[in-house]
């Protein structure tokens, strides 16, 4: 397992602009070089793809992807949509939903087994399932709507928000079919996505993170 410790311009928030499954690594323009070598440490198959989402930079708050598919906003623009089916397997199916709330980054907990949706996207739920190929749940917890922001998850485990109830914890741990513990990022912050990304290979972490934090993560999503 490979643990990467990296900024991206200039922030430890990672998840606003980068995105990370199994077989893809989605990233906008003009980061740095050192960090595309990095993540061929993860895994030297993986598929780096360079796009704008909607013709901006924040691509990891816009994005949700297990390794069946992704969920792309209808802010696409066609030219990024044909980068995607270019770089991307014929088998990996790429679904636009068309939602007033388009943050898919931001709304949708997912692994390969199941997928925790935020109520915002209760009307888009069977686009989700069938986009993701996994049983959807709508569940918002820890407070917020934001389940996608509030969750960190791989194939091994989930890392949620520390807020969360005990009841809803068991929740996302049976649907998702994994292990759950709860941790921080940046030195604090409750928002795992933010932070980190994660596959079942390694992970990329912001600078910020402290060293228990990424302990923590790592231990629960076995990165080590």
């Amino acid at each position: 397992m490979t643990i990467i410790k990296e900024n991206v311009f200039g922030g430890s928030e990672l998840g606003v602009y980068l995105s990370l499954n199994n077989q893809y690594f989605i990233h906008p323009p003009k980061i740095q070089p050192k960090l595309l070598d990095q993540v061929k440490k993860i895994n030297s198959e993986i598929i780096t793809i360079e796009t704008f989402i909607g013709g901006g930079a924040i691509v990891g708050s816009l994005l949700a992807m297990n390794s069946h598919g992704i969920i792309v906003p209808a802010t696409i623009q066609d030219d990024e949509l044909e980068i995607l089916k270019q770089n991307m397997k014929s088998d990996f199916q790429i679904t636009i939903i068309d939602s007033e709330h388009n943050a898919f980054g931001n709304l949708v907990l997912c692994n390969d087994h199941g997928a925790i949706i935020s109520s915002r996207l209760v009307d888009a739920q069977e686009a989700i399932a069938a986009a993701l190929k996994v049983p959807v749940k709508v569940l918002d917890f820890a407070g917020t709507d934001l389940a996608g922001a509030c969750g960190l998850a791989n194939n091994k485990g989930v890392i949620v928000h520390p807020m969360i109830t005990e009841e809803d914890a068991e929740t996302i741990a049976e649907f998702l079919k994994v292990e759950i513990d709860v941790s921080t990022v940046n030195m604090g912050i409750p928002y795992p996505n933010g932070g980190a990304l994660v596959n079942d290979f390694g992970g990329i972490f912001g600078r910020n993170c402290t060293g228990p934090e990424i302990q923590r993560i790592s231990e629960i999503l076995e990165l080590e």
